[in-house]
C-alpha cells in the first residue's frame, strides 16, 4: 500500500488508535529502529498526561518523521500485528482494509459521497476568513483536535491556537486553525485541497453531512 494512502487510513482511524492503543505497548520496537529517540519517549510521549494523550503524542511523532522514514506507518501498523493483544490485530486489518472512496462528480451537482460540487475554479481559490467560518460550523467542536492533526499541526500547536481563542466560540478555535493552516502552506492552501481534507477525513471528525450540504456555493464565490 502507497504510503500517501496508508497515511490516509490512519486518519480516518485516528479515533479507534487513540481508544484502543497503549503507546507503551509498541514504542520501544520504534526506539530500536531507531525511528524514535529515548528523548522523543521520555520527554515526549510519556508527558502525556492520559495514556490517550501519549497516543496521540506518539502518531503526531510520527507524522513529523514521516518525510525521513516514510515506512514508519507500515512499521506502526506491523506492530499492531505482532502484538498479543487480539484488539490490536482488529485494528490493524481494519486500517489496512479502509479505503479512499473515489469522488465523481454527477450531474445532479453532487459526488458519489453526496458532496456538494464545487466549481473547479473556486476550488483553486485561496481559502478565505469567512469560507473558514462557513466550514468551522460543519462539525462538532469536541473534534478539533482531530481536526488540527488532519491540517498537520501537532497538539501543542493545537492546544496554543485553543488557548489563546478560549473566550470565544468553539468554532472560532476551528476557524483560526483553518487560518493558520492557509498561513503555513502558502499558495498551495486552496479551497479544493481544504475541501478535501474535509472529505477524507468526514468521519474521524464526524463531519455533519446535513450542515455540509447546505454550504452556499454561491456565496462561497464572492468571499
Amino acid at each position: 500500500m502507497e504510503n500517501e494512502q496508508l497515511k490516509m487510513n490512519i486518519e480516518k482511524n485516528y479515533s479507534d488508535i487513540v481508544a484502543t492503543v497503549l503507546a507503551e505497548d509498541i514504542m520501544d520496537r520504534f526506539v530500536d529502529e531507531d525511528y524514535l529517540t529515548i528523548h522523543d519517549v521520555v520527554e515526549k510521549i510519556m508527558n502525556g498526561k492520559t495514556k490517550q494523550e501519549q497516543m496521540k503524542t506518539l502518531i503526531q511523532l510520527l507524522n513529523e518523521k514521516l518525510k525521513k522514514n516514510p515506512e514508519i506507518f507500515d512499521f506502526f501498523l506491523k506492530q499492531l500485528a505482532e502484538n498479543r493483544n487480539d484488539a490490536y490485530h482488529a485494528l490493524e486489518k481494519k486500517i489496512r482494509e479502509t479505503e479512499k472512496k473515489p469522488i465523481q462528480v454527477s450531474e445532479a451537482g453532487t459526488d458519489d459521497s453526496g458532496y456538494p460540487e464545487i466549481p473547479e475554479k473556486l476550488r483553486s481559490r485561496p481559502v478565505t476568513e469567512k469560507q473558514a467560518m462557513f466550514l468551522s460550523k460543519t462539525f462538532s467542536p469536541r473534534h478539533l483536535h482531530a481536526f488540527g492533526t488532519c491540517l498537520d499541526f501537532n497538539e501543542v500547536e493545537i492546544s496554543h491556537i485553543e488557548a489563546d481563542y478560549r473566550k470565544y466560540a468553539s468554532s472560532t478555535v476551528i476557524q483560526q486553525l483553518i487560518i493558520k493552516w492557509k498561513n503555513r502552506t502558502g499558495c498551495s492552501a486552496t479551497l479544493g485541497k481544504l475541501l478535501d481534507i474535509f472529505m477524507e477525513n468526514s468521519d474521524l471528525i464526524d463531519l455533519h453531512h446535513e450542515e455540509y450540504m447546505t454550504l452556499d456555493i454561491q456565496r462561497f464565490q464572492k468571499n
